[in-house]
């Protein structure tokens, strides 16, 4: 099994990237969490992977950090919960944050994500509630929730509109084509890509990730990063 992967970020779309590993790409799906914490194209990269083994299929899954992937090999462990749905949860959530929802039966902030229901958000919280307190008990003394806060708040805004590649015209499709893929309804992404699309008449530079984490916060009503 894949645990982790180090090489450089050749390639990103609204939810996947590829990285180059000794020549050999490897297409990695990511939560639109871990996408927002991406550097420029050409950079190294070093994601903690979950490897989903199907009799038809092989997906890595990444993570910016080993707390990340650990909550969501949680999350799978429960009955009716995949890939799909996890990802979806850890779209607006970095792990810890997660767990905290969890911990507090946040069930509006858990149904506020597409394709989680009352029933799910309730089983969510019935089933994880004690396995998201000892994971997160876990991370703070292991420091790895310190170490979370410090990689979110190291990825500024300069060295991620540094990369051009992501700006302009082909923002607006990419926030669109990622809201879509996390089952956003067309009506609030076409709520956000028509504000988007006013920002940019008005001469502003926009960046996907930047823009997907703004996205994110106003759907989900939930501050990213932040931790109580």
């Amino acid at each position: 099994m894949i645990g982790k992967l180090s090489g450089t970020l050749i390639e990103k779309s609204s939810d996947s990237l590829v990285l180059d590993v000794n020549g050999v790409g490897y297409e990695v799906q990511v939560p639109a969490s871990t996408l927002c914490l991406m550097p420029t194209l050409g950079e190294l990269v070093t994601l903690s992977i979950h490897t989903h083994v199907r009799e038809d299929s092989l997906r890595l899954f990444g993570f910016a950090s080993r707390a990340d992937r650990t909550v969501f090999e949680m999350l799978l462990s429960v009955t009716g919960v995949g890939p799909k749905l996890a990802l979806a949860l850890m779209g607006p959530f970095e792990g810890v944050e997660l767990c905290r929802v969890i911990v507090d039966e946040n069930l509006a902030a858990l149904t506020s994500v597409p394709g989680v229901g009352a029933r799910t958000a309730e089983r969510l919280a019935l089933e994880l509630r004690t396995k998201a307190q000892k994971v997160m008990a876990s991370l703070q003394s292991s420091g790895a929730i310190s170490t979370a806060r410090a990689k979110a708040s190291s990825s500024s805004t300069l060295p991620l509109i540094a990369d051009h590649r992501w700006m302009q015209n082909s923002v607006v499709e990419d926030v669109r084509s990622a809201l879509q893929n996390l089952g956003y309804k067309d009506k609030q992404i076409g709520e956000l890509v028509h504000v988007l699309e006013k920002r940019q008449a008005a001469g502003e530079e926009i960046v996907l990730e930047i823009a997907l984490k703004d996205a994110l916060k106003q759907l989900s009503g939930h501050l990213l990063g932040r931790i109580k």
